[in-house]
């Protein structure tokens, strides 16, 4: 699903493909209590929503987000399906491929390959599987910058939802109030200016050599 706007005929056809599990009722939650009805983590939910997750009131500014659990659920099937679909092609291309760099024919299978063939293929695939763990000791920047990205996200949301979310808890005064209020804001901005300068300074260091993966 791409990271788009998904208008409500949109959200409707989802719900339609992918209703709620039996017995379960339909209800607006925030992003916590989303995550703990769907198994998953805080961080998670609010990656789904930086995906395209459909949302029925942003939050922010000490206002929670509501998340209706239909449209979620029927969103997070629907990518799943998308996931599994692409999972599958690329495993058939890759079996394709590895038959036709030894010599098989299209629709061949390793039983079809003489045993030369075969080892082969079984050399070129535990390689791979080497190449494949080792490559999950690295990291793409790209995808160092999500996650940096993702995590200030969360920790943003949760400063800017804290003041009101203590003053429901505590009846505390507005000075009180205002002054949490001001101490939230003012870690968020260090936080932000922090990330920006890292990566300001990764850039200085890299202006002559672009590196796509370093280890982690």
């Amino acid at each position: 699903m791409e990271n788009t706007d998904l208008t409500q005929s949109q959200i409707d056809d989802l719900v339609a493909r992918y209703p709620l599990p039996d017995g379960v009722n339909d209800c607006v939650m925030n992003r916590e209590e989303l995550a703990d009805a769907l198994a998953t983590s805080l961080n998670t939910v609010t990656a789904w929503i930086n995906s395209g997750m459909p949302v029925q009131q942003t939050g922010g500014q000490g206002k929670a987000y509501e998340l209706r659990l239909s449209h979620c659920w029927a969103w997070r099937q629907a990518r799943k399906a998308e996931e599994d679909l692409r999972s599958t092609a690329v495993k058939e291309a890759q079996a394709a491929m590895r038959l036709a760099l030894v010599g098989g024919a299209t629709g061949d299978s390793i039983e079809a390959l003489d045993p030369k063939q075969r080892r082969e293929i079984l050399a070129a695939q535990i390689e791979h599987e080497r190449f494949s763990a080792q490559r999950k000791q690295l990291m793409r920047r790209e995808d160092v910058s999500d996650l940096l990205d993702q995590i200030f996200a969360l920790v943003r949301d949760t400063m800017d939802a804290a003041p009101d979310r203590v003053e429901r808890i505590e009846a505390i005064p507005p000075k009180a109030v205002q002054a949490f209020i001001e101490v939230c804001d003012s870690v968020v901005d260090e936080l932000h200016g922090r990330i920006v300068k890292f990566w300001d300074l990764q850039r200085e260091v890299q202006v002559s050599v672009k590196q796509d993966l370093f280890d982690a």
